[in-house]
């Protein structure tokens, strides 16, 4: 699928790995945005796959650890907490007012608020899962070995995952 852009020659001879992971994430969003069957900005995608991620009852169980843990020991709170708590739920709103998502404030785990997702946004789910599939469809179309860029992507994404980790860590990430 290779075409005629004018900035083949230039792409063709950057050497920097994360230019090129920003060029093929950015390509991914916009194929997904305008396939979409409803209008989301990039961070509703993104808060989307995070939202999915945090729904998950392994990772839903460890946010409530740590929530208890900072209401048992509130000397250990992330500084603005309140701010990025605020921030977080007004995004979350938003997605509530598409029907993509249920936000609940009071929810009866320990949790200072709690989220699933819709019939409308399981689908939304099922429709960006798709499109994301077609966008690879199309990029990897003359790759020849897609088995071994999968292995060296796997490789990069366990050593970016580490570093992720272990700063979420040290910022104590509880959001």
């Amino acid at each position: 699928m290779t075409n005629k852009h004018p900035h083949n020659n230039v792409i063709k001879n950057i050497d920097d790995i994360s230019y090129l992971i920003t060029i093929l994430n950015d390509s991914k969003i916009a194929y997904v945005k305008k396939n979409l069957s409803i209008h989301l900005h990039e961070k509703e995608l993104s808060l989307i796959r995070q939202i999915h991620k945090h729904t998950k009852p392994h990772h839903k169980n460890a946010r409530i650890r740590k929530y208890k843990a900072l209401q048992e020991n509130p000397e250990t709170m992330p500084p603005k907490y309140d701010l990025h708590l605020k921030i977080y739920t007004n995004h979350y709103k938003k997605l509530e007012k598409k029907g993509i998502i249920t936000l609940d404030l009071e929810p009866e785990t320990d949790l200072p608020y709690d989220m699933e997702f819709t019939d409308k946004g399981l689908t939304i789910l099922k429709e960006i899962a798709t499109l994301e599939k077609e966008w690879e469809d199309k990029v990897l179309v003359d790759v020849e070995d897609k088995e071994e860029l999968l292995k060296l992507l796997q490789d990069v994404a366990l050593n970016a995952m580490g570093i992720s980790y272990a700063i979420q860590k040290q910022v104590k990430g509880v959001y």
